[in-house]
């Protein structure tokens, strides 16, 4: 690993105590990287039978007449195929289990042993978080049922799970949703995963059952009863019916639900993970028709590159000579094709965080889903050392992709960022805020200067920032236009820092609309009334609330959106979000106006 990823690895100490030869790892011979998407994306399926094997090879024998060594080749990611400590499974293996979460949850954990650091391998190596699945067979799913299932912090990380056979005592109830794929299950079970999915509709295809909740569609229970059951077909069915289409997105505070445990202080170790919906992509392709491109090593925009004694990131020296020669294209197959009229189909530009990567901000923020809804195409560079210059090499990705598909439409470009990227989203428009027709930045961690506001006054903008309030960048210790933390502005999670409220006012003085005078007594979160207001409770789980600012047609111009709870960090729903506002938006090319259509469904 040290030569592959660099770095020095030893395995994670949680791991110390966990039970030796019950346990056998089957990692795919490609995995996500920095360049091919986020480690999150690594898929986990974990598998618990009660049958015994001898050896390694058994093992692998036993997961490819499942079928699970061609479905983790084509996912990347690995296999955790686990026996009973004794002669079946009992509470010895549901601490083994908290052991092995904790570890492969660690992603980017480190150690220190005799004064040296090191990243914990396991999470490297076959962990994730994203694209968690459970698999229990006859003993191994009454283990699931009784040990696993009824404990909040570990099914609450479970995106689907395949349970065949197996039974549940009565005494147990099922401590979070998750959806699950049930063969001859028990009464009992059956009954439990229906009450805590609150399922309240029914259908079924040929011979599946399928039980589900009408309005939170995810919560969804598939059932078949059959006296001859293939493992191999089940799994199969299972996994790409329904465990590819959910995902976990690890957005919580730190900690949460987890504080009394004893490695309460890994990474990523919190719960619950958010359960939201996957447009999966194999072969870089997506069953609803998006193509998916990486372009890498592309010299296309090398005049934009990084000058000696540029300031990067947070006031660190940026790397000389750096450009952006590495970005994803994802594009609907019918653009790709060329059948797409010209000028038809909206594009966006895609900023990731600081610590992430193009592809898992896509999926994580929603966007790969509502791309293929929507049919919308996206570009999404690597730009980590460009922020600086963001305001000259944004824009020119932009003329690329529209130069190079006839089929998007100029009128409709957006742009949108989280965390650092929300700072290049505000460098983005700056640039040439002609080009955009709406902006969304999120969390936006890196501001720009007073200056580079002022060059934008030529053109209305609309723009919608969210935060939410645990998240450091929107609510405290970002200070004015500039990446550093504020001493006399700390952390407080009843209204927006000094860094959004100064972001404000630059947008709204760009739209023509007066500034505000903060009043954080009478309004507690904005600090403002506001024109339009509105509260939405996103995915049954968190409350959100928006604020509009409009113009003197009544258009709203300038948003402010919070969410309660969440910490800085991707979340599925954000996507929809600025969907929702942007695609409202379009630009007269010849004049530069904004025109606001309300009626776009």
């Amino acid at each position: 690993m040290t030569e592959e990823l660099g770095g020095a690895y030893c395995s994670d100490p949680c791991l110390a105590e966990y039970p030796a030869g019950t346990t056998y790892i089957y990692r795919s011979s490609a995995r996500w990287s920095a360049t091919s998407a986020g480690y999150r994306k690594n898929t986990v399926l974990q598998v618990y039978t009660d049958k015994k094997f001898e050896s390694k090879d058994e093992a692998l024998s036993y997961l490819q007449s499942l079928g699970l060594i061609d479905i983790i080749e084509e996912a990347k990611g690995s296999v955790i195929l686990v026996n009973p400590i004794g002669d079946e499974f009992d509470k010895a293996d549901a601490r083994a289990y908290y052991l092995m979460q904790a570890a492969t949850c660690n992603l980017g954990g480190t150690t220190t042993v005799n004064d040296e650091t090191f990243t914990c391998a396991e999470g490297a190596y076959y962990g994730g978080t994203t694209y968690r699945y459970v698999i229990g067979i006859d003993g191994g799913a009454t283990f699931i049922n009784n040990y696993i299932a009824p404990t909040f912090d570990d099914v609450t990380r479970i995106a689907g799970m395949i349970l065949i056979g197996g039974k549940m005592d009565r005494i147990h109830d099922v401590a979070g949703i998750v959806p699950v794929y049930m063969v001859n299950p028990s009464d009992t079970a059956l009954l439990k995963y229906q009450e805590v999915n609150q399922t309240n509709r029914h259908g079924y295809v040929k011979d599946v059952e399928y039980y589900y909740n009408q309005e939170y569609p995810l919560q969804k229970i598939l059932v078949k009863n059959t006296d001859t059951v293939d493992l191999a077909a089940e799994i199969n069915y299972g996994y790409y019916n329904l465990l590819i289409k959910n995902m976990r997105v690890p957005v919580v505070l730190a900690g949460l639900h987890t504080y009394s445990q004893d490695f309460t202080d890994r990474n990523w170790n919190s719960a619950p993970y958010s359960l939201g919906e996957r447009n999966a992509f194999f072969n870089y392709r997506t069953a609803d028709g998006l193509i998916i491109e990486e372009f890498t090593g592309q010299e296309t925009f090398k005049d934009y590159c990084i000058e000696e004694g540029t300031m990067g990131l947070f006031g660190q020296p940026a790397t000389v000579g750096a450009y952006i020669d590495t970005w994803y294209e994802v594009v609907p197959e019918e653009v790709k094709d060329g059948t797409a009229p010209d000028h038809s189909v909206p594009m966006w530009l895609m900023l990731h965080g600081g610590g992430d990567d193009p592809l898992q901000f896509l999926d994580e923020m929603g966007f790969m889903t509502l791309a293929g809804e929507e049919r919308f195409a996206m570009i999404a560079p690597i730009h980590g050392d460009m922020f600086t210059v963001g305001d000259e090499v944004l824009p020119a990705v932009v003329e690329y992709f529209l130069e190079k598909y006839p089929a998007l439409d100029p009128s409709r470009v957006y742009v949108t960022g989280y965390s650092m990227g929300g700072g290049a989203t505000l460098h983005a428009i700056n640039g040439n805020a002609k080009l955009f027709a709406a902006a969304c930045p999120n969390a936006a961690a890196i501001f720009n200067t007073e200056d580079e506001v002022v060059d934008t006054d030529d053109f209305d903008l609309p723009i919608l920032f969210t935060t939410a309030t645990y998240d450091f960048c929107g609510y405290g210790g970002i200070s004015g236009h500039a990446a550093v933390p504020n001493p006399d502005d700390p952390y407080d999670p009843e209204h927006i820092n000094t860094s959004y409220q100064n972001r404000i006012n630059d947008y709204l003085t760009l739209n023509g609309i007066e500034n505000i005078v903060y009043d954080f007594e009478t309004y507690p979160m904005s600090g403002f009334r506001g024109d339009i207001y509105y509260e939405k409770f996103l995915n049954n789980e968190y409350m959100n609330r928006t604020w509009f600012l409009c113009n003197e047609d009544d258009v709203p111009m300038v948003g402010l959106n919070i969410t309660d709870y969440l910490p800085h960090g991707l979340y599925q729903e954000f996507g929809r979000i600025c969907w929702d506002y942007a695609k409202h938006f379009s630009r007269n090319l010849e004049t530069g106006e904004v025109i606001y259509n309300p009626y776009v469904a």
